[in-house]
């Protein structure tokens, strides 16, 4: 009888351990990142790479964000990191203007995309075409989609093995470089994301 008493005390103690959940910021390549962290009692945002908040409950206010000792998160968590995705790589090649006819300097990137997407196994290659706001809007989306179909085709004749691809256009509607409808080259663009 006691040695059930003894532990129906410990399980009861064991479910009455708060459990706090911690959120880090951790550091990468875009600019501006951050987390918001909210519940019921309060919002708290982290915008500094290498801080953290944490939430003991739902009742309680996220803290204030607090750095945090990176390596020591690196090394707890190692079999986690281990696991993600390899981070993508983004190349961008530029176009003459009013047309799918890559400059020279872009020409030159190719065998480095090639390279990349060899060197992963079954690459994802996301291709989205850009174009810059002169001309009509249906006009921009049709050259920008040509562009992204041109830089396609010329990826698949190297027969990179086992890989998907993405194609897109965006038009002149995510432009590089704000211009009104100004002829800008650095938005004449295809933006080549091997995953």
């Amino acid at each position: 009888m006691e040695l059930f008493l003894i532990i129906s005390v410990v399980f009861v103690v064991l479910l009455n351990i708060p459990t706090t959940t911690k959120v880090t910021l951790l550091p990468d390549e875009k600019e501006n990142s951050q987390i918001t962290v909210f519940n019921e009692s309060g919002t708290q945002v982290v915008d500094k790479p290498g801080d953290a908040v944490a939430v003991a409950s739902q009742s309680a206010r996220p803290t204030a964000p607090k750095a945090v000792d990176l390596e020591k998160i690196t090394l707890q968590h190692a079999s986690l990191f281990a696991i993600q995705p390899q981070k993508s790589e983004t190349f961008l090649l530029y176009f003459e203007n009013n047309g799918a006819d890559l400059l020279s300097e872009s020409k030159l990137l190719i065998d480095k995309i090639i390279a990349t997407a060899n060197d992963r196994s079954s690459p994802i290659i996301n291709i989205i075409g850009h174009s810059d706001a002169a001309g009509s809007s249906e006009y921009n989306l049709a050259l920008s989609l040509k562009r992204a179909t041109a830089v396609a085709n010329l990826l698949q004749s190297e027969n990179i093995k086992d890989v998907e691809y993405r194609i897109d256009s965006y038009g002149e509607n995510d432009p590089l470089v704000k211009s009104g409808k100004e002829i800008e080259p650095k938005n004449r663009r295809v933006e080549v994301e091997i995953w």
